[in-house]
């Protein structure tokens, strides 16, 4: 295994995909300046627990181990990541850097991953293996597994020097 730290995989709508207004009530409330337009309802996502974090939404670390943000949510538009762009977008993805985050922490990757899949019409793809849960679970604890061979603990401080 090749020095692999995150899981990374795709949500593709299947239909006309959101605006930045629509995608932004994802953080409970609405962007004045970017009132959603209803083509999707990300409010019911508030749970959660993403926030706006520089052009981008993620899940911000508040117990202090690990990344300052485990997860993260970028925009796609034609199978590209985009700031600064109002929509529709064509997907969304989603990022959890495994080595950068205590293991318990993966949970709530894996809860965003079911969430979105579950309630949005989305396809799953997989930028590094299957698209179902149960690959994704072994894929998070495949790269626990390698780093642990390594004598590095997912999450740690000797993990937060490991340049990535």
């Amino acid at each position: 295994m090749q020095e692999k730290h995150e899981a990374v995989l795709d949500l593709i709508f299947l239909s006309r995909g959101p605006t930045f207004g629509d995608l932004f009530t994802i953080c409970g409330f609405e962007n004045p300046n970017f009132p959603p337009e209803g083509y999707m309802d990300f409010k019911q996502f508030e749970a959660l627990q993403f926030s706006q974090v520089d052009d981008y939404f993620g899940v911000r670390t508040t117990s202090g181990a690990g990344d300052d943000v485990a997860i993260w949510l970028f925009p796609l538009v034609d199978a590209a990541v985009v700031d600064h762009h109002p929509g529709p977008f064509d997907g969304l993805r989603l990022s959890y850097d495994v080595l950068r985050n205590p293991i318990e922490r993966s949970a709530h990757f894996v809860r965003v991953v079911e969430e979105f899949s579950q309630n949005l019409p989305v396809e799953v793809r997989r930028l590094s293996c299957g698209s179902d849960h149960v690959s994704l679970r072994r894929e998070i604890d495949a790269i626990a597994g390698y780093w642990a061979a390594q004598g590095i603990e997912v999450g740690s401080d000797a993990a937060m020097t490991i340049g990535c």
